[in-house]
């Protein structure tokens, strides 16, 4: 951009700057609306409740706030707006994650200076794209204006407005973005420059940054804010289709149609069945499994010679190869993820899991040879191989993800300055297996047992498998005792451990609150509990579908309300 069209741009943009009194288009670098301090409720159904437990507290939404565009979220919906084969800006940001996930860090982030100079350069450029091309120009437009002032000219500013900002623009805000467009048309003496910087400051604006959600006073509870249905879209299709409404979306939501749970539920299964949808609800699975580390998972190379630069990406997508034909293609139980002999396999996966056949580098659908010892999820490489350390396994690791993450069981951290590595091997006491050693420091020590004793028990069933997931039958030369137990239930092996989560009641209860979580993007508070247990008896009802279980949290009380903020 030469120095002249940015002065322009400056300048153009004073103009503009009463937009920026109303919420949506709050200061850059003002205040972040704060997560939910309130504790997040057990997520341990009582299978048979004491009549003195207290009922659960009244529903109260919750509180109305900002909610930054995730970096992946930014991209799509740019893509969206300006054209599938725009290159998307990289030099943004990395997605922070809070509670889990990255869309409730979304719901707390500022920008700051840095950032604020990214999504400038980054609106500068994508804008300069576009109307290089004369072709792009005019396919975005809608006409070819000799002046800004043409009836196009506001048609087009209405019209991309609406899809960029989610929402209708008010005719003042059409009259300021029109006033930048004249001024840095008249400067320059080209009507498209001026589109030019109207189009980057659309997308610079916060109110394209942030999903803005308001709400208004809902006449039957004055003490709710009712979402419109402008933001119940926003709120949809970020969590179903990974980014911005499209205009059908934004039609229903003018029409009225959003406003009733009717309305809503029919535009869910229309996004659920929009090709998006996969890749977007893969990215929840992907955050709450912390699928991530996999891309750059170490491992001591020299005990493990299976390691490569390119294996956990491998063992990642098997897992989500895993979630994608057994949950979301198929529309299945999403429980089989804890009850089936599959892999999804490349060649050198196949080598780890010593397959019999010929494999090549694309990810293929097998099955491990019966009898074996995987089953599912829990036994994958991926799974294991994230909840290990370089050289050993860990029992604590493992046995902390099937709690915390399975089961929504609140695991304490290690007091400070409690020292967590294993004390080196006396060469007096002669070999002996981590389980052994596991059982010593942490089981019998009162210090360490409070939080171990629901952790180890749970992670020694997975002693079978090393560092990288192998599988093995001895450990420092001694036999692998995978024995274990589950809150009094007993198994003898991963595989009877995963089949016992798979019937755990809880394993609803944890995924849904986690779904909610993500979908709503601040943690759950006690105001909420009612929601929970609602679309956790629903997604159990359901067959544990997910598809039901985006239903029911979607047209929930909780999805459609809030309270006002502090």
């Amino acid at each position: 951009m030469s120095g002249k069209l940015r002065a322009a741009y400056i300048l153009a943009l004073g103009f503009a700057a009463g937009c920026q009194a109303r919420i949506g288009d709050a200061p850059l670098g003002g205040p972040a609306p704060q997560p939910s301090v309130h504790p997040s409720p057990s997520a341990t159904p009582s299978p048979t409740p004491s009549p003195t437990v207290a009922p659960d507290p009244p529903f109260s939404p919750a509180e109305a706030r900002l909610h930054r565009l995730t970096k992946t979220e930014y991209q799509a919906s740019v893509r969206d707006l300006l054209g599938a084969d725009l290159p998307t800006p990289e030099d943004l940001e990395v997605d922070t994650t809070l509670y889990g996930f990255t869309t409730v860090a979304a719901g707390a982030l500022t920008v700051g200076p840095r950032a604020a100079e990214q999504f400038e350069t980054a609106a500068l450029d994508l804008a300069g794209r576009i109307f290089a091309d004369d072709a792009r120009r005019t396919a975005l437009v809608g006409c070819s204006p000799a002046s800004v002032d043409e009836p196009c000219v506001r048609t087009f500013l209405e019209r991309f407005g609406r899809r960029a900002w989610r929402r209708p623009l008010l005719a003042e805000e059409l009259d300021r973005w029109q006033g930048v467009a004249r001024t840095v048309a008249a400067q320059l003496q080209d009507p498209w420059a001026g589109l030019e910087m109207a189009v980057a400051g659309m997308l610079e604006s916060p109110s394209f940054l942030y999903r803005v959600e308001t709400g208004a006073p809902d006449p039957q509870h004055p003490e709710r804010l009712k979402l419109s249905g402008y933001e119940v879209a926003a709120r949809l299709s970020y969590f179903i289709a990974g980014t911005t409404p499209d205009d059908a979306l934004l039609d229903q939501a003018a029409s009225g149609a959003l406003d009733t749970p009717a309305g809503i539920e029919a535009a869910a299964r229309a996004l659920l069945a929009d090709p998006r949808a996969e890749a977007a609800l893969l990215r929840f699975f992907g955050e709450h499994l912390r699928l991530d580390r996999l891309d750059g998972m170490t491992k001591n190379a020299e005990l493990y010679p299976q390691m490569s630069p390119t294996l956990g990406r491998s063992m990642r997508a098997e897992i989500e190869g895993m979630i994608r034909d057994l949950v979301l293609q198929d529309d299945g139980d999403l429980r089989r993820l804890f009850d089936n002999s599959g892999a999804w396999v490349n060649d050198e996966l196949a080598r780890l899991y010593q397959l019999p056949g010929r494999f090549d580098q694309a990810t293929t659908r097998a099955e491990h040879p019966a009898p074996t010892a995987r089953s599912g999820l829990l036994t994958t490489a991926g799974f294991l191989a994230l909840n290990a350390h370089a050289s050993v396994t860990s029992p604590t690791y493992r046995g902390r993800f099937v709690r915390q993450f399975l089961l929504c069981d609140e695991i304490p951290p290690p007091p400070p300055g409690v020292n967590t590595n294993l004390p080196e091997p006396s060469a007096s006491q002669g070999p002996r297996t981590l389980r052994s050693k596991l059982e010593e420091l942490h089981l019998q020590n009162a210090t360490c047992a409070g939080c171990h004793v629901r952790m180890d028990p749970l992670g020694f069933a997975f002693e079978n498998f090393d560092a990288v997931g192998a599988y093995r039958t001895t450990d420092n030369g001694l036999p692998v005792d995978p024995r274990g137990q589950l809150d009094g239930r007993r198994f003898q092996s991963a595989k009877d451990l995963s089949l016992l989560i798979k019937d755990d009641p809880r394993l609803a209860s944890c995924l849904s609150r986690m779904a909610y979580r993500y979908a709503s993007g601040h943690l759950e508070t006690t105001g909420e509990t009612r929601v929970l247990k609602d679309l956790a008896q629903r997604f159990a009802a359901s067959g544990y579908r997910l598809p039901d279980l985006v239903v029911a949290l979607v047209t929930s009380d909780g999805f459609r309300y809030a309270t006002p903020g502090s």
